[in-house]
């Protein structure tokens, strides 16, 4: 047998071991009330091993000939392993434990794909949506078996002779299962029969009497601890999904993604059949709503920059209203960018005015930020006003972002996707400097 095969193997042998581990790891401690200090100590060292998990994956794919070297995948790959970390350690200096958590795992699934090449490009895209249900669905439970083959492949592999070694006949790999199998129903079977009889001859015997009372009574002062057995069950299914969805990256190669991303994008340009003239219009009247309403409520909208608070407002009440106003507002605005650029036919016209919505939210985070600030500089920091921050700076960001990518046509969702990633770490150790 070939040698990287046999390394690849032997690979997949530990990844099968850190499956097991892993999983009770992971299910063993949802038993315990942690505080966050604890909390973020056993994810941190869960990360660590997930990540020399994704590395060993990794090395699998390349060693099997799936997977070319692209530095830009392997800089992206480190990203995201560094986030990984960074947020299990968030989840004691950070804000929210619980948005951080579904972040952490969501950035393990999402670096499993990236490392092993199974986004639906070659590195963060708009697809993103679309690779996180692939990584969260499709992968893991469409090799939820993954665990028993490997196992079944590994013994079936042992009893291959080694290059050069005269070669034995060899029964079938189902033969074998069903010589396991059976050998082991008729040793319980056996057993069964074996305690049967024992607890008759106790019954006729004193020293066989005696013996029984023994080994009674030890299998009653016998205590075992439930929390781990429950563990060790619970620990099975998401075993077998964990290992679904790492062992699955190796064992599924990349065509699925490769060909469903072409069919959309060719998709994408057969549906542009909406007049430019159209969503001309439709811009212009959103964009001169905005512009009506800065005008008419600028007292309102622009008093945050000067430090004033309206007379009806609370700063709270000013704060909150103005988060509000922006994901409502900014949401509709990205919702009608990408409607224009699914179905409106190339144009100068539709080019600037979708620049202009664009800025017009950039100008709505700003606003908001100004009414957050106003907020945090009367009461200090929390947990809720400094992630309402980090809100509006990455809506902020990805506006301009998008404004950019409308005038030059450059991919820029990678840059605002990582950018994202990496300020909600960083907020939360800056948010944990002021506590």
């Amino acid at each position: 047998m070939d040698k990287t095969i046999k390394t690849a193997d032997r690979l997949k042998l530990i990844c099968l071991g850190l499956s097991f581990i892993f999983s009770f790891a992971y299910v063993y401690q949802i038993h315990f009330d942690l505080n966050d200090m604890k909390l973020s100590i056993v994810f941190t060292a869960l990360a660590l091993v997930a990540i020399l998990w994704l590395e060993l994956t990794i090395r699998q794919r390349v060693l099997l000939g799936h997977l070319s070297k692209n530095p830009r995948r392997t800089l992206e790959t480190r990203f995201w392993e560094a986030i990984i970390v960074l947020l299990a350690v968030n989840i004691y200096f950070g804000m929210n434990t619980a948005l951080t958590m579904l972040f952490l795992h969501a950035s393990v699934v999402y670096a499993v794909l990236c490392g092993t090449g199974h986004l639906f490009r070659d590195n963060s895209s708009i697809f993103c949506p679309g690779d996180l249900i692939n990584g969260f669905c499709r992968i893991p439970f469409a090799n939820f078996p993954a665990r028993i083959i490997s196992i079944a492949e590994s013994i079936k592999l042992k009893n291959t002779p080694e290059d050069g070694a005269d070669t034995v006949p060899q029964t079938s790999s189902a033969h074998k299962t069903l010589k396991v199998v059976l050998g082991f129903g008729v040793t319980v079977f056996c057993f069964v029969f074996l305690i049967i009889a024992f607890v008759n001859l106790a019954d006729v015997d004193a020293n066989f009497a005696s013996a029984e009372d023994a080994i009674s009574e030890f299998f009653y002062n016998f205590t075992i601890d439930t929390t781990v057995i429950y563990s060790l069950f619970l620990s099975i299914p998401v075993g077998a999904y964990l290992f679904g969805l790492f062992q699955g990256t190796v064992r599924m190669n990349t065509g699925f993604e490769q060909r469903l991303e072409k069919k959309i994008t060719s998709g994408i340009t057969r549906v542009k059949l909406v007049t430019s003239i159209l969503f001309s219009i439709i811009l212009i009247v959103f964009i001169t709503v905005y512009m009506i309403f800065f005008i008419s409520q600028a007292s309102y909208m622009f008093s945050g920059f000067f430090g004033i608070l309206p007379e009806e407002f609370t700063a709270s009440e000013y704060a909150v209203s103005g988060f509000h106003e922006l994901i409502n507002v900014v949401i509709i605005n990205f919702i009608l960018l990408a409607l224009t650029k699914l179905f409106s036919a190339e144009s100068p016209v539709v080019k600037i005015l979708t620049v202009i919505l664009m800025a017009q939210s950039m100008l709505f985070a700003t606003i908001s930020a100004s009414k957050i600030l106003l907020y945090i500089s009367r009461f200090g920091y929390t947990e809720a006003r400094t992630l309402g921050l980090w809100g509006t700076i990455v809506v902020f960001v990805g506006a301009a972002l998008a404004a950019f990518n409308i005038l030059t046509r450059k991919k820029t969702f990678a840059p605002w996707f990582l950018f994202s990633a990496a300020s909600f770490v960083t907020t939360n150790f800056i948010a944990f400097c002021f506590k």
